[in-house]
């Protein structure tokens, strides 16, 4: 059941994520140099979203961290392995539960665990942000998520979360690219070097 906005190459997330049943790929053109928007990515603050502020915050998202919270970080504080590849890419992938009321996550420390990962009754999941250089210093944003059910019984209860969230999830990844157009802009994503 994967969307049908998966792009056919295979990214550094899905060769961890090999098996995943669902996922999504938004991008999006960003009018500074990729320098600018790694500085911007790693900068990317959930008070940074606009309209969707609100909508983040009864996730309970900015409770558990605060809106001044880089995002990178919230995942990475919470369990995810991150693997980057600096200018162009930067990934972290982990194991939970995001269904839950209060979302669970098992610790995993290498991106090799994650892929090994196969207790039953968890997700494997991830994003990455892939930066591409376009003419006249602008550009491309991708970003990619992949999700993976260890057994039917994950399967069937984030099937149901997604149903949920998939919307809100799409818009979510195209508010994260619309902001680091913002940052950059406003030269708080530029590097100060």
């Amino acid at each position: 059941m994967t969307s049908k906005t998966m792009p056919v190459m295979v990214s550094r997330l899905g060769q961890v994520l090999s098996g995943h049943q669902w996922g999504e790929h938004h991008s999006g053109i960003v009018d500074a140099s990729v320098d600018q928007v790694w500085v911007a990515v790693h900068q990317l603050r959930w008070s940074d979203l606009g309209w969707l502020r609100p909508v983040v915050a009864l996730r309970g998202i900015t409770a558990m961290v605060g809106a001044d919270t880089p995002m990178l970080q919230t995942f990475t504080s919470h369990g995810a392995v991150a693997h980057e590849e600096p200018p162009s890419m930067t990934m972290f992938a982990l194991v939970g539960k995001p269904w839950s009321v209060v979302p669970q996550s098992r610790r995993v420390d290498t991106l090799d665990q994650v892929q090994a990962f196969d207790e039953p009754g968890w997700l494997k999941y991830g994003m990455e942000w892939v930066l591409h250089p376009l003419p006249d210093g602008r550009t491309m944003v991708e970003t990619r998520t992949l999700c993976e059910a260890t057994d039917r019984s994950a399967e069937r209860m984030f099937r149901l979360y997604w149903t949920l969230i998939r919307g809100f999830s799409g818009l979510l990844r195209r508010e994260m690219i619309a902001a680091l157009g913002r940052r950059t802009s406003s030269g708080t994503g530029r590097d100060a070097g």
